[in-house]
Parts: C-alpha cells; structure tokens; sequence
C-alpha cells in the first residue's frame, strides 16, 4: 500500500503539473492571442514563463542565495548553538527567500508575457498570471501522512481527493472565469486594475511568504486546517472574479446597448434635419454643417465633451420649426414681404413646442427657440439679451450666421473668408456674443485653405 501511496502521489503530481500547465496555456490562448502568434511558440513561451518554470527557477534562485551565504558564513557554523538556531530556521528562511523571488519574478514574467503578445490590456495579462499563481501555490498542499496513524487507505484517499479537488479549480478558473476574462479583451472597456491585479497579488505575496513556511512549525491537525482552508480560499477566489467579471461584461453590454440607441437617435435627428433642409432647394445640408461647426465652437470654448455633443444635437434641429412654414414662403425668389416674413420668424416657437415633446432630452428645444436672439436684445421669438440667451443658442447663432455667409445662394457664390471675417467682426456684440465670434475667428485662422464652406 505505501509503494501505491507514493506512485499515486507522484503521478498526482505530475498530471496536475500537465494540466496546469496547460490551463495556463490555455488561459493566454482564449484571452490574448490576438497577432496571429502560433500556437506552439506561444506554447513554449506560456511554459517558459508561467507561474510553474518561475517558482521552480525562484527556488533554484533562492538556494543558490542560501547556499552562498551558508559557505561565506562557515565560522559562524562552528557555534553549536548558531547551528541549532540556523538548522530550526533553514526551512522558513528558504521559503520566505523564495516566496519573495518568486513574486517578483512573477511580474517579471507576467510583464514580458504581456509585451511579447502585444496585449491591449496588459493590466489582464497580469491578472491572469497572478490567479494562476494562486491557484499553483493552494495546489501544493502538503499533509504529514502521520496525521492518519497507519491508515495508508485514509492517506491514499486523501491524496486522490485532493488530486480532484486541485482539478476542479482549474477547470472552474477556466470556465467561469477565463471565459468571461475574454469577452473583456475584444471590447473597448477600462478595466480597473487595482480590482484585478491587488487582491491576487497581495494574496501571492502573503501566501508564497508566510503560509509555505508556516507548515514546517505546525502539527498534523493544523497543517490538514491550513490546507482546508486553502481550498475554501481557492474556490472564494474563483467566485469573487467571476462575479466581478460578469458584472463588467454586463455593464458592457449596457454601455453598447446604450450607444446603439445614442447611434439610432442621432441618425434619426441627421435624417429630420436633412428632411428639413430639403425644403428650401438652397440650403441642402445646411442643418447638419450648422450643427458640426456649433461643435467645433463649443469644443474651442472649453465645453465638456456631452455638452459639446448636446450643441450638435441642437445645432440638428435648430430648423425644425420650418417644417411649418409653407414652401411658397421658403423658396420664394422675391425678398418677402413683411407679412411673410411674419410667417418666417414663427419657426422657432413652432420648433420649441415640437422638441419639447421630447421629454427625455428638454435641452434639444433650447437651439430651436433661441437661435435668432440677437446680442444687443433685438432679435426674436423673445427679444432677450446678452446671457439671457442660452450659450448653445448663442453658439448656434454664429455657426447659423457663418454658414448662411459660406453657401451659394441663388443670387450669389459664397462670400470669401475675409469678407466673412469682416461680418462676424462688424456685428461682435451686436448680434453675435463677443466670445463666440472670437472662437470662430481662431477657427477661421486655422483654416487657412478654407475648406470650412459648402
């Protein structure tokens, strides 16, 4: 029975050193393996700088280390009680050494890994590397067979069960993890790295240090508890970051379902301005240049990025109150008379009762209602002045303006840019905010071939 204990124990080991090499190999294979690499280069380069060559390399490392002191410290050997004392502490001294080598090599080898797969998400390379780690050092359990007396069945059975219970980790890491760990590495989503990379680290660091060397000093029953709650530890890891991994994936799906919906609605309001637009047979496009170049000033004031998103969408439907206003009246080719021009200055109360239907974005009405307020107080529907005015308003205002200036109309081509220059500047604080038409001249500056025009 003893010489089948010790078969079973060394052929545990070895399948369990097979399997978890390829686990890991595995693991980088699912979630990294993003340029084509090949997979046996990428096999040989996931052995070499796995977690299993880099703790036996660190423990080569550390008796190297201890060896070299122990020969440079031969007088000191000659006390018998310093014997004694380096005898008792030789064990934990080892493993402290190399639970601290292996720590760091395995950032070391985790970093190296990263760089050579040319991973996006380096932060996840090392997570995986860390769990792998964790789930090698709870594996290599070690129980003092003299805790079950002669029972070689009890040992045997010990040693099978564990055998399965370390089997079991990996194949849970693998698919409750490793597969939710991939669907993260082909989406544009941040992963928080302290969330993934602390925990495991700290846990190796502690573990590698602390925990290894503990099991020379303890008896059999605190060793066998030590070692159960290594596998309670074990399977809380695996748990704890499926969890955590299933809930970023759900924000993610969240996240792209949300974009989607931002995508539909925007191409929808693309789609009405361009309906809007085709009224008027000179103004094709004008909705949607108006709506880029309030952007484009919003961003050059310093606008947060929603609020300069908000000003495009404004900046969409600025017109659409036009789509009640008669096309007699729209594409009439005689100046309009003042009762038609009555009939034009309704669009943009006709706009703001349309947009404010949309209860969810109330803010889309500002553009519609205030685009043609003038600085000085004279425009219309309101006659409010200076920043009474809703800034998107008074952005929209200038990129109205200028594009009106910077289309052909049927009575003439576009105006150059330095007559347009010239108007923004004549009508600063008059009809236009002095600080918008300064940010559009520094556009126009920038433009030096002009191709801001229709």
């Amino acid at each position: 029975m003893e010489s089948l204990n010790t078969v079973i124990k060394y052929v545990s080991a070895i399948v369990g050193f097979i399997v978890f090499v390829q686990m890991f190999y595995l693991s980088i294979l699912k979630c990294f393996r993003k340029d084509g690499r090949g997979k046996i280069r990428l096999f040989f380069l996931c052995f070499f700088t796995g977690p299993l060559f880099v703790n036996a390399f660190s423990q080569f490392i550390a008796g190297i280390i201890y060896l070299f002191v122990q020969i440079n410290n031969a007088s000191f050997w000659e006390s018998s009680i310093a014997t004694q004392t380096l005898m008792m502490n030789e064990s934990v001294g080892y493993y402290v050494l190399s639970g601290l080598i292996f720590f760091l090599n395995s950032f070391i080898a985790s970093w190296i890994l990263s760089r050579k797969l040319k991973a996006k998400y380096p932060s996840l390379v090392v997570f995986v590397y860390l769990m792998s780690d964790v789930l090698l050092l709870l594996s290599m359990r070690t129980i003092d067979g003299s805790l079950f007396g002669n029972s070689e069945l009890a040992v045997l059975l010990f040693s099978l069960a564990d055998f399965l219970i370390s089997m079991l980790s990996y194949g849970l890491f693998y698919f409750l993890v490793i597969r939710g760990l991939s669907s993260l590495t082909d989406r544009e989503l941040a992963t928080e790295r302290r969330v993934f990379i602390l925990p495991p680290a700290l846990f190796v660091l502690l573990y590698a240090t602390v925990c290894f060397s503990l099991f020379y000093y303890l008896d059999g029953a605190a060793v066998l508890c030590l070692s159960g709650s290594t596998i309670l530890i074990e399977f809380l890891f695996i748990w704890a970051f499926y969890i955590i991994i299933r809930n970023i994936n759900a924000t993610g799906d969240a996240l792209e379902a949300k974009e989607e919906v931002k995508a539909l609605s925007v191409e929808v309001m693309e789609a009405l301005a361009h309906t809007i637009d085709a009224k008027d047979e000179y103004t094709k496009g004008h909705s949607v240049r108006v709506a880029a170049y309030s952007r484009m000033l919003a961003e050059r004031m310093g606008l947060s990025a929603d609020e300069c998103e908000n000003v495009y969408y404004m900046g969409l439907l600025h017109d659409i109150g036009k789509i009640g206003v008669p096309n007699e009246i729209i594409n009439s080719p005689t100046k309009l008379t003042e009762e038609e021009f009555s009939v034009v200055k309704m669009h943009p109360g006709l706009g703001f009762d349309i947009l404010s239907e949309i209860k969810s974005r109330p803010d889309l009405a500002i553009g519609a209602r205030w685009h043609h307020e003038r600085f000085d107080g004279s425009g219309y529907p309101d006659g409010r002045a200076g920043e009474e005015i809703p800034l998107p308003a008074r952005i929209i205002s200038v990129a109205d303006s200028y594009d009106a200036m910077t289309s052909n109309r049927s009575y003439r081509k576009y105006l150059s840019q330095e007559k347009v220059k010239e108007e923004l500047k004549k009508n600063e604080g008059t009809q236009f905010d002095p600080g918008v038409v300064s940010a559009m001249l520094k556009i126009m500056e920038e433009d030096s071939e002009y191709s801001l025009h229709e």
